[in-house]
């Protein structure tokens, strides 16, 4: 049984530290509850049990951060992020936002085409580690959601570790095969959707644009769950890509 389901059940203090003893030698069950918090990962103790949060909290009263990034390279380990842009959803509302240009020293010319983003506009930006530092305490131990959700939350992931700022341990929900599961469209890009839904218009490819046009097809989405989606975990799992079809590509341009 895997961690996420042992959580689901609620685990005691001795189990939850044995469970995670691999990746993380040498704890106590404070310190180790506290590390994983900050790291985005979403505990609550109940009667002296350790629980996933997600499993108990009705998918609408959970708090979800979409999230969307610009970067100057698709590769992980050659690019970095130069803008971010999210929105926070508390009760099924848009409740605040979050949005930076990130210094880089170089903006290859496709990417100045698709974003708008030039060199000269990161110049005296904050550097990709302080910002990420910011956008940890923004996102908190929410649901981390996007369109598609493998590549922003795996790039993210990926620069938290390069920036030695730990893991990324939030749950994750990818809006692109929601919405595949929930609207009738022919096509299911964030443009195409903002148009088929008619939302409001924002700026195409910027950051805090496109997480707001995924916030808001989010939403649409929630409007049409099955019955049995009761937790904000069942909408996790109801969330993921169906196995080897209609893949979310990994490239972001």
């Amino acid at each position: 049984m895997d961690k996420i389901n042992l959580l689901k059940e609620g685990v005691t203090k001795e189990k939850f530290l044995k469970i995670f003893s691999k990746d993380y030698p040498g704890f106590d069950f404070q310190s180790l509850y506290n590390i994983l918090k900050f790291q985005g990962f979403p505990l609550t103790i109940i009667d002296k049990k350790v629980f996933l949060k997600t499993a108990l909290i009705p998918y609408q009263k959970a708090e979800y951060t979409v999230v969307d990034i610009e970067v100057n390279n698709s590769k992980p380990n050659i690019g970095q992020v130069i803008e971010i842009g999210a929105v926070k959803i508390k009760n099924l509302e848009i409740a605040d936002s979050f949005d930076f240009l990130i210094y880089a020293d170089e903006v290859p010319i496709f990417v100045e085409r698709v974003t708008g983003i030039n060199q000269k506009m990161l110049e005296n930006k904050l550097s990709q580690k302080e910002i990420l530092k910011k956008f940890r305490l923004f996102l908190g131990d929410s649901v981390f959601v996007a369109h598609p959700a493998d590549f922003d939350f795996n790039f993210l992931a990926y620069q938290f570790e390069k920036e030695n700022l730990g893991k990324l341990l939030n749950r994750h929900l990818c809006t692109l095969t929601l919405s595949q599961k929930t609207i009738e469209a022919n096509r299911y890009g964030l443009k195409y959707l903002m148009e088929e839904l008619n939302l409001p218009e924002e700026t195409h490819h910027r950051a805090l644009g496109d997480a707001k046009t995924a916030a808001r097809v989010f939403l649409k989405c929630l409007k049409n769950l099955p019955a049995e989606i009761v937790s904000a975990e069942d909408l996790i799992e109801f969330g993921k890509p169906r196995k080897n079809k209609n893949k979310p590509k990994k490239s972001k341009y």
